[in-house]
């Protein structure tokens, strides 16, 4: 087997499960995953649109759009009407940021205990290397 194939087995044999962790922790919240990542998105970038969303995403408009809808009413985020009339800006509500809070300190936890096993050296190696792929 190339070393290639090897690297994407051993990849897709831990995101499969990792998601599934994510979301387990997630449904208490009446979230998944792709949910999170986009609340996750709103409140590292603060007032944000649709379309940016969906940019540093990397998913299309209307599954964005999807996803955002139902944060919206979840009273997670709120939408209002930017300069530019065709333009919504998103921010995130109080209830959204006591609940992002809350579920990030359980994902990290989760997250330190799956890479519990691995340094600060190799982390950092492999993150540089994820950047250096190209897809």
């Amino acid at each position: 087997m190339r070393i290639e194939q090897e690297f994407f087995d051993a990849y897709v044999a831990l995101y499969r499960p990792y998601i599934n962790r994510a979301n387990s922790i997630l449904t208490a919240y009446n979230l998944y995953s792709s949910q999170w990542l986009i609340l996750k998105d709103i409140a590292k970038h603060g007032t944000t649109t649709l379309a940016d969303v969906s940019r540093r995403r990397q998913i299309e408009k209307p599954t964005a759009n999807k996803v955002i809808k139902h944060l919206l009413e979840l009273g997670l985020i709120q939408s209002e009407q930017g300069e530019d009339r065709r333009v919504k800006n998103l921010t995130m509500t109080e209830d959204g940021v006591d609940l992002y809070d809350e579920v990030r300190k359980k994902m990290d936890e989760m997250q330190r205990e799956v890479l519990q096993d691995v340094d600060q050296e190799q982390l950092e190696t492999m993150i540089t290397n994820f950047e250096k792929m190209k897809i």
